[in-house]
């Protein structure tokens, strides 16, 4: 027995084979539940009934094709083609950045509640800092949008299907955590579906942590600069100093969170397929994510305050 993608009923539920959500009998069909691949099934039915009168299907673009009958090479305009956003994935992610956004503002008072931030974010507004707490914010969606996007376009990247949906449980969630200032984003998920291979498949789970690793090591490298080239301790360096050591560290230990936190090696985190295909790859990765942590609370403030 398992829990309807859509509905949330438990039932015998079926895979779909389009795009690899469970659902229940009432749901089953790529129609029912409004499948995000429907397109694909589409194309599917029209090569079957195709095979069936000629044995073969062939669909291929005859711009794609010159006049001698060879196949002209890909412009660039038509690799990027791959690289799209449907009308329903828009408004997917635009809701769920204003969910994000909404608990990046939470976490201004960490497991406090959102009334809580809601007064520091006032504090900071009277000081003449609430330009403060937007940074943080915007951070917090940056991360969260780069890594859901790493995903989509690796997917799109080995011809592979891709869009952002939200999850039912996702608004429950989002919910939670803005109520009660937990940090835990769970708004929605990256569909995949296509011929994509266990290494394809793999790469596109693992592109998301590495974008988190990736920009937490920028983060740590662009400090290193400032300080050098500010030639002194930056937390010394009045106002601003304080506040590109407080944003930096912010981003730095978000980004390492983030990353370490879908390398669990159990679905459906992004390190179970991870795990499956290479093991090492997994290790190194996990590893770094942590060092990465550790480093954001505790060596950060202390090299860069002497």
């Amino acid at each position: 027995m398992a829990n309807c993608s859509l509905c949330g009923a438990e039932d015998l539920c079926f895979t779909c084979p389009y795009c690899k959500s469970v659902y229940c009998s009432e749901h089953r069909l790529p129609e029912s539940h409004g499948c995000p691949a429907l397109q694909l099934a589409k194309d599917d039915a029209r090569r079957k009934i195709a095979q069936s009168f000629s044995g073969q299907y062939y669909q291929e673009d005859d711009s794609s094709k010159s006049r001698f009958g060879r196949k002209k090479k890909k412009t660039r305009a038509s690799r990027r083609s791959k690289y799209r956003f449907s009308q329903t994935e828009i408004r997917d992610l635009s809701i769920a950045t204003i969910l994000v956004a909404l608990v990046g503002l939470a976490l201004m008072a960490p497991f406090q509640g959102i009334i809580p931030a809601l007064s520091n974010l006032v504090v900071y507004i009277n000081a003449g800092f609430g330009w403060f707490p937007l940074a943080m914010i915007g951070i917090f969606v940056s991360s969260f949008l780069i890594h859901e996007l790493a995903h989509k376009f690796t997917a799109q990247r080995y011809g592979m299907w891709s869009e952002f949906r939200m999850l039912p449980t996702g608004y429950i969630i989002s919910v939670f955590s803005i109520l009660a200032s937990v940090p835990i984003v769970g708004t929605g998920v990256v569909l995949s579906s296509g011929t994509g291979s266990q290494e394809e498949d793999a790469k596109t789970n693992l592109a998301g942590p590495l974008s988190n690793f990736i920009l937490a090591s920028v983060l740590i490298g662009g400090l290193i600069i400032y300080r050098l080239i500010l030639g002194g301790p930056i937390a010394g360096a009045g106002t601003i100093g304080f506040v590109i050591l407080n944003l930096a560290q912010y981003g730095i230990i978000l980004n390492a969170f983030l990353g370490l936190f879908n390398m669990i090696p159990f679905q459906p985190f992004d390190g179970a397929t991870v795990m499956a295909w290479d093991k090492m790859v997994w290790g190194v990765l996990t590893i770094c994510l942590l060092v990465l942590l550790i480093v954001g609370y505790t060596v950060i403030p202390l090299f860069l305050a002497m």
